[in-house]
């Protein structure tokens, strides 16, 4: 099934060649909460004026003190007041290709919340509490932190990277079917809106001295076009939201007062909790501006509300906003390829095409304003009460399911990249499934088709069906669009079994070291299939569906980024190594320094990442449902490990790998001693492996590069077994009266979270590309941060 797009675009782009494949995320800081909020009144009409406005709000029912909401877990494992496990988020001035970090999030118990504010739970790292969400009285009392409207576009531009312009004319191309020329004019003529003798709007100053002036002339001249040839059924009103307060998702204390917004009601919008309009019930926004007052500046700003319009609707497929002026309008568009920006439009010469700008952002055909309708929801009072999506099932057919109400949707907080959307929903058995949405590029494999590799595979997302080829795009830019750094993206939807928690929420020891050793045989035997994941991480590790002894305990999902293998290799040799820095193995962190020749992603890096995991649970949680609150204070052991200099990152682990590890670093006493020696005996494993691969990583032949990896590939199958045996034993000894109590503290030596080695390791005397500790230790730290790449 494919997602028409008629009215929205009349031709197809010319796009490069070459695609780049996915890069570096932008940060991924934002958690809903998910305590049920009170009884909803009927919504109150939003006013027009500032005064009125204000007024208004302060009738509302809905802006009555709230209850406070305690935070809960997002996956709801830790119940009512827990706070949901975070690692840390890296800056949105990062590179915003992202990637998935735990689409498939799963819950067990459902949460008491509603979806009504379009509050979503945004895919976020592990061991960080989120800062709060804005407090409703707070908001009423107007007390509201300062804005930061700069930092509100650079961080909408950092996600979108560079917004190049095109010719204004294109606008002329958009909606061209949504109403005729000879109609606009019978309707301008008999509305005196526009005044065909003089060659302009009737009504709007032509150099107005009064912004207040302007913005009620253009507004009165907005609501009378929708009134006249737009929306008949009433679902979309024009808004002045000055005087309003559009909360950002990704900012909880950062908001917008948009000049304009087109209220919408419909399946597709909800109304925010506190606000009688927000970004959840907005159709699009327009900025208004004295010719002479706007800038370049105004144009980008429009991205900011485009972005938050994507967050706050997940079946956004685009967003358009526009910047009008007495003269002039300027249209703004945002898609999983990032944006455009047009030049300047004469509204005077080419009245047509700004009635037809305006029906199109205010269409009550949602399709038209940039929704996926396959996605659909039950409104009632405001709220979404239910909700379907319509794909295919495995046998190519059209099937609806349920949305789950109870469980927050999952998605990647950026615009521009995947833009992964995690839905779920129940089949007509009533199981649960996850429905998951993402954009790749046109030379990334389709995960699609490494799913269907691993079907009926142990230890490893089974998938149901899958739909592809939904959108383009391409489809989207105008037809003269060039640009270097534009890259088509393709949105397909996979219908997937839905398993348990995350491996970080775990319920006991032996659980999380149960779940990894099954996720460590399921990567096994998903290689032995011909595929390489290439992106362990503890979000990507789920708790199975049979939590017993001999059942399915730890499933490995998230296969956006893996690699077609031959062997025990991937096929292609990649320009940068996507994953999570925290997990990375040392050879991929040092591959990006021009010193040392580029290798193939093999097994064992991603073997070194699920060591890494494990040092990630150890030193990260002090209990079950418990963070470490210093993990990742700057300095300590994994903030140097995912140091955003990765060559401090890749120094940091190889210490830690030479020294005796967690007996020079103790990780917290909650652990038994059983995990505590699992990671020694994991380290010493590893590291001869990790040591091996660097010796033969410097080779500069290439023919003597390749035989030497081959050798030591051929004991993968030892590889993998004698890494599973050092988890059997670990369960063996946990199994065992007293094998999960808490260890006795018997180090001699201070705990340290530098990860420093000690003085005198056989392994800081290496040639000149072995690492020397002492010059490791004045490494510089970046701040407490998460990044992938």
């Amino acid at each position: 099934m494919t997602i028409s797009i008629k009215e929205v675009t009349g031709s197809r782009v010319r796009t490069r060649s070459q695609a780049r494949l996915e890069a570096i995320p932008p940060a991924i800081r934002q958690t809903r909460e998910s305590t049920k909020p009170p009884a909803r009144a009927k919504p109150t009409t939003v006013k027009k004026t500032r005064a009125r406005a204000k007024k208004s709000t302060q009738k509302n029912p809905r802006a009555a003190p709230a209850q406070p909401r305690t935070k809960s877990s997002p996956l709801h494992a830790l119940g009512p007041g827990k706070d949901r496990p975070f690692t840390r988020s890296v800056a949105a001035a990062q590179r915003a290709q992202e990637a998935l970090c735990s689409a498939l999030n799963v819950p067990s118990a459902p949460p008491q919340a509603s979806q009504a504010d379009e509050e979503v739970l945004v895919a976020g790292p592990l061991g960080k509490t989120p800062p709060p969400k804005h407090n409703s009285s707070r908001d009423e009392s107007g007390d509201a932190p300062d804005l930061d409207l700069e930092g509100q576009r650079r961080t909408a531009l950092a996600d979108l990277q560079d917004i190049p312009t095109v010719d204004g004319a294109c606008m002329k191309d958009l909606y061209p079917s949504i109403v005729s020329d000879q109609d606009i004019k019978n309707f301008l003529v008999a509305s005196s809106l526009y005044d065909y003798t003089r060659g302009c709007w009737a009504g709007v100053p032509q150099a107005s001295k009064n912004g207040r002036a302007l913005h009620t002339s253009l507004s009165r001249l907005i609501e009378a076009i929708i009134a006249g040839l737009g929306d008949a059924t009433g679902t979309r009103e024009a808004v002045d939201t000055r005087g309003a307060k559009l909360f950002h998702v990704d900012e909880p204390a950062q908001f917008s007062s948009p000049d304009m917004v087109i209220k919408a009601t419909g399946p597709s919008f909800a109304e925010p909790r506190v606000n009688p309009v927000g970004f959840s019930n907005v159709a699009s926004v327009f900025t208004i501006k004295r010719n002479v007052d706007a800038s370049e500046g105004d144009v980008d700003h429009l991205a900011v509300y485009n972005r938050q319009i994507f967050f706050r609707q997940l079946n956004r497929l685009f967003a358009r906003s526009l910047l009008i002026t007495e003269t002039q309008v300027r249209l703004l568009h945002c898609d999983r390829s990032g944006a455009y920006k047009t030049t300047a439009l004469n509204i005077n010469d080419d009245p047509h095409t700004l009635v037809r700008l305006i029906l199109g952002l205010s269409s009550p055909q949602e399709e038209i304003l940039g929704l996926d309708t396959s996605v659909q929801w039950t409104i009632k009072d405001g709220v979404k009460v239910a909700g379907t999506i319509r794909t295919v099932d495995e046998s190519g057919k059209g099937i609806a399911y349920q949305l789950r109400m109870d469980r927050p949707c999952v998605l990647t907080q950026a615009v521009l990249g995947r833009g992964t959307v995690c839905w779920m929903a129940k089949d007509q058995d009533g199981k649960q499934i996850i429905i998951k949405d993402a954009w790749r590029v046109d030379e990334q494999i389709p995960e699609y088709t490494l799913l269907e590799r691993a079907k009926g595979i142990p230890g490893v997302v089974n998938m149901i069906a899958f739909e592809d080829d939904r959108m383009q795009t391409k489809d989207l830019r105008p037809g003269s669009f060039v640009s270097d750094d534009f890259y088509n993206r393709t949105m397909s939807r996979v219908t997937m079994s839905c398993y348990g928690l995350h491996l970080y929420q775990f319920t006991s020891q032996r659980q999380m070291i149960a779940a990894l050793r099954d996720a460590i045989q399921g990567h096994f035997n998903l290689l032995r299939a011909g595929v390489l994941h290439s992106d362990v991480s503890a979000e990507n590790i789920l708790f199975g569906e049979d939590d017993s002894a001999v059942g399915l305990r730890g499933v490995l999902i998230d296969l956006d980024m893996a690699r077609h293998s031959n062997g025990p290799t991937a096929e292609k040799l990649e320009d940068t190594h996507p994953g999570t820095l925290l997990y990375q193995s040392i050879c991929l962190l040092d591959s990006r320094k021009p010193a040392f020749a580029r290798i193939p992603r093999d097994y064992l890096d991603d073997l070194e990442s699920f060591f890494y995991v494990l040092c990630h649970l150890l030193y990260g949680y002090e209990g079950v449902n418990t963070p470490a609150p210093d993990a990742f204070r700057p300095g300590s052991l994994l903030a140097r490990w995912e140091d955003m200099d990765t060559e401090n990152a890749s120094n940091r682990k190889y210490v830690y790998l030479t020294s005796e590890g967690p007996k020079v670093d103790p990780p917290p006493m909650f652990w038994a001693s059983p995990c505590i020696d699992l990671c020694e005996k994991f380290r010493k494993y590893i590291f001869p492996l990790v040591e091996t691969k660097v010796d033969i990583r410097v080779e500069r032949d290439g023919a003597t590069r390749k035989t030497l990896f081959q050798k030591l590939y051929q004991q993968l199958d030892r590889h993998y077994e004698d890494v599973i045996a050092l988890f059997d034993a670990a369960l063996e000894a946990l199994d065992k009266p007293g094998g999960q109590l808490p260890r006795r503290d018997t180090s001699d030596s201070p705990s340290s979270s530098s990860g420093s080695s000690r003085s005198g390791s056989s392994s800081t005397t290496r040639s000149h590309h072995k690492r020397v500790a002492s010059a490791m230790e004045d490494v510089e730290t970046t701040p407490s941060k998460r990044s992938r790449v």
